[in-house]
């Protein structure tokens, strides 16, 4: 039995009485130092975990009290420190000089935790500087990366040698280095609240394909290739084409003629498959048998990154949370790969852009796939400015709509008994006044404007929310 299955098997024996404290009103005090609910407790174990009470899921605080992750995003430096805004930032501070560190990284180290106070936020997500807001200690629950892999669904081009032989005896060694590099620093650190890796990885053909709508609006040079199209084409000498000729014996029960009818190939044998490089350097998708080998081929891929990458952690790390990749919803990963990743990881983290009534439909196939809590790891609503003509993500016509679904959001998911986490995506405007990232073509909007002016109604809204999380999810509401 896994250490999910454990602790989950525990919760249920004792759901009648003993381990659990009597559920009580949420009280506004009643809160540890990690932000965990008094109201509702567990054994604690020192660490953040998973836990199911026979009604719903919950993360458990280090001192054994109900969690529920609301997160903030994108406290990257250069938000508050660019040539059009660092005036404004450094009076706001109140610091002489934005430009020197020691006074800068304090100063908005400082702002940032007040900010996720004054908001309601309770943890540090995936997309941050840990380097300043942890420094010189975690004050938030926090996600740790470890990404042994370059392929997010961001970036405008991808080179084929990022699509790595998972299967390769390097890939082993550097997610073994990583780790050690990594992990052991933060191993004993009860603010961890888990390992994540990749940024909506590019796994499916959906995901790979060429498009415009990026986050730089450029389109991808090339279509990325991706894993099966990668592995398939390499010599006979990498492990990964070993496994994709493997698989493609089992599938056409050996008969190398059935392969080639699928194919329009002339393989004597597969062992010919096996030395032919660069032999199918892309995909005919109205092919569906091909379709159906490179699925099957990308989840044993998929299977084999996955295993490696936990095996580092856990060989370092027994005690904390592993989220895995946060799954690109917005595209057709999720319901591809889950069955394989729900393997390994504690919780189904994923991103999605979209107002619930689109979500829903995604997070209840999910919940009928696998027995998981599950968390949104990035996204938010939007609404376009003068600075922000082309903002990602679903637009509101109008700052009283964005907070309507907002609102209608917050409480629909932390109602529902699998999901126990949203982080949320930008607390201060991306906007085209930024030069990285293609900020001119696509932009991101946070909580308040660049220059730190909030928009009315917005933080009144998502802290009154925050403040009534537990009485959400409890049905107390």
């Amino acid at each position: 039995m896994n250490r999910r299955s454990a602790l989950k098997t525990i919760a249920l024996a004792a759901a009648s009485g003993g381990i659990f404290s009597k559920l009580n009103a949420v009280d506004a005090s009643s809160f540890d130092k990690y932000g965990g609910w008094k109201g509702k407790t567990f054994e604690a174990t020192g660490f953040f975990r998973t836990q199911h009470d026979g009604t719903r899921w919950w993360f458990v605080t280090p001192e054994g009290n109900a969690f529920l992750s609301f997160g903030i995003n994108h406290i990257h430096l250069n938000f508050w420190r660019s040539k059009h805004n660092a005036a404004a930032w450094q009076k706001i501070f109140g610091i002489e000089n934005i430009w020197e560190n020691t006074q800068f990284h304090p100063a908005v180290r400082d702002w940032c935790i007040q900010a996720c106070q004054d908001y309601g936020f309770n943890t540090i997500g995936v997309h941050n500087q840990l380097s300043v807001i942890n420094h010189p200690s975690p004050k938030l629950p926090y996600m740790q990366p470890f990404r042994v892999i370059g392929i997010p669904h961001w970036y405008n081009e991808i080179p084929d040698e990022n699509f790595v032989d998972v299967f390769a005896k390097e890939f082993e060694m550097k997610c073994d280095t990583m780790a050690k590099e990594i992990i052991l620093p933060v191993k004993d650190d009860p603010y961890l609240l888990g390992y994540s890796m990749n940024d909506c990885p590019l796994f499916t053909e959906e995901d790979c394909r060429e498009r415009t709508d990026v986050i730089g609006g450029k389109r991808r040079a090339l279509r990325s290739k991706g894993w099966p199209r990668r592995l398939r084409n390499l010599g006979s000498g990498a492990q990964g084409k070993q496994a994709y000729v493997q698989l493609m014996k089992d599938l056409y029960r050996g008969r190398i003629k059935d392969f080639n009818v699928t194919y329009g190939t002339e393989f004597r044998s597969f062992d010919a498959l096996a030395s032919a490089q660069d032999w199918r350097l892309d995909t005919e998708l109205s092919n569906a048998n091909e379709t159906r080998d490179n699925v099957e081929f990308l989840l044993i891929v998929v299977d084999r990154y996955y295993k490696t990458a936990s095996d580092a952690i856990r060989r370092y790390d027994p005690n904390h949370l592993f989220v895995g990749d946060k799954l690109n919803a917005n595209t057709d990963a999720v319901d591809t790969v889950l069955k394989v990743t729900s393997k390994y990881t504690d919780v189904l983290f994923y991103q999605m852009y979209g107002r619930y009534e689109v979500q829903e439909w995604g997070l209840d196939r999910w919940s009928k796939l696998v027995d998981q809590p599950v968390v949104n790891g990035d996204s938010a609503y939007t609404q376009v400015t003068d600075t922000m003509p082309h903002p990602f993500g679903p637009i509101a016509k109008s700052v009283d709509e964005r907070i309507e679904w907002n609102n209608t959001f917050f409480e629909k998911t932390f109602a529902r008994p699998e999901f126990i986490g949203w982080h949320y995506c930008g607390l201060v405007d991306a906007d085209n006044n930024f030069p990285v990232h293609g900020r001119q073509w696509r932009q991101h909007s946070g909580l308040m404007d660049t220059y730190g002016k909030e928009y009315p109604g917005v933080k009144e809204a998502i802290k009154t929310r925050a403040d009534r999380l537990y009485q959400i999810a409890t049905g107390d509401a």
